[in-house]
């Protein structure tokens, strides 16, 4: 079969490499499409080993496809049936892998895809046949959103800010307008992101025109916090853009007894006063991956709102194009989530 193999920065090739042989316990997944996430990107253009992508693997996480083959001892599970892979799940983890690395090793670049001790609601899910590709595609990059929004009790009323627009941070909006939040507030920079945001239904707030902060007190206005500090009004903060220094505004204006969510993988070092976080009265949490029963959850608010999580996806390249399709992925301005044909 096909498959993508890292070598290093700007060093993927397409090569034949044997399909994967079932072993009892297992089927083998004939993949359609398969997403480029953004530690794919950066393991492409920076550093492949600090995104847990070492060099002369498969690489790729973000897969949906049909079942090929079926041990005899599984059960529940059909030849033909359209499903989405939880990386996460899809082997147990090895001294010498982590579950992390196997994430991202998984080898979702590729014909087909072999997923041991199969078992539906554990690491496959079985999607109605109607779902398109691109939508199937889609359920990973969402289900780590959806893991950042059990954070927070979250009503139709809840003011919710989203720093970045970009993959995940659009996904949580897709997800957060189709459980029905009025007003999500999320900060974009570039004309594409920002037509994205105003098409799911988001507040965009333009940062080449005006700065997050002032943009959110304008909108929902200004709050007191407990010591006498100016906040914004926001219910619940989610830092999906990982860039110096967001960490430490959301806690500055943050008001009194919020929510933040840091789902981004930023690589700088911020500043934090435990004073802040005691006067505050403020709770943050790291969102990591995600449960079954998060993409349980996820699917069902794709299929209830399709049209939310449609523009999420701007192209889809042939896998045997990968190196193209890494290249375009790169460009934030040309595209949002770009996606592979893995049966060309």
């Amino acid at each position: 079969m096909k498959a993508a193999i890292y070598h290093g920065v700007k060093n993927v090739t397409i090569e034949e490499i044997p399909k994967p042989e079932l072993i009892p316990g297992s089927v083998i997944v004939k993949l359609m499409r398969a997403g480029i996430c953004g530690t794919d990107i950066y393991a492409f253009n920076i550093d492949g080993p600090e995104m847990n992508v070492l060099p002369g693997h498969k690489f790729g996480h973000e897969m949906a496809g049909i079942v090929d083959e079926v041990a005899p001892d599984v059960e529940g599970i059909e030849f033909g049936d359209h499903v989405y892979v939880n990386p996460m799940n899809y082997r147990d983890p090895t001294p010498d892998l982590s579950r992390e690395a196997g994430c991202s090793m998984a080898g979702s670049f590729a014909e087909y895809f072999r997923v041991e001790h199969a078992k539906y609601n554990y690491n496959l899910e079985k999607l109605d046949p109607e779902m398109p590709w691109e939508l199937a595609a889609m359920i990973e990059p969402c289900a780590v959103a959806y893991e950042t929004l059990t954070k927070h009790k979250i009503t139709p009323d809840s003011k919710i800010v989203i720093y970045g627009g970009g993959k995940i941070g659009q996904s949580a909006l897709a997800l957060l307008k189709t459980m029905g939040v009025k007003e999500v507030i999320v900060t974009a920079r570039n004309p594409l992101r920002g037509g994205t945001i105003e098409k799911i239904g988001g507040i965009l707030c333009d940062t080449t025109k005006q700065p997050a902060p002032d943009f959110i007190k304008e909108y929902w206005g200004k709050g007191i916090g407990n010591c006498n500090e100016e906040t914004w009004l926001a219910d619940f903060t989610i830092d999906a853009g990982g860039w110096h220094g967001a960490l430490e505004e959301l806690i500055e204006h943050a008001q009194a007894a919020s929510d933040i969510a840091v789902v981004a993988l930023g690589m700088t070092q911020q500043k934090i006063c435990e004073v802040d976080l005691v006067n505050k009265g403020i709770s943050i949490h790291g969102a990591y991956a995600y449960t079954p029963e998060d993409c349980q959850e996820v699917i069902k608010l794709i299929e209830k709102a399709p049209e939310n999580f449609a523009p999420l996806t701007t192209a889809t390249f042939p896998l045997t194009d990968i190196v193209h399709a890494l290249e375009e992925a790169t460009d934030s301005t040309k595209h949002m989530k770009v996606l592979l044909d893995c049966e060309k």
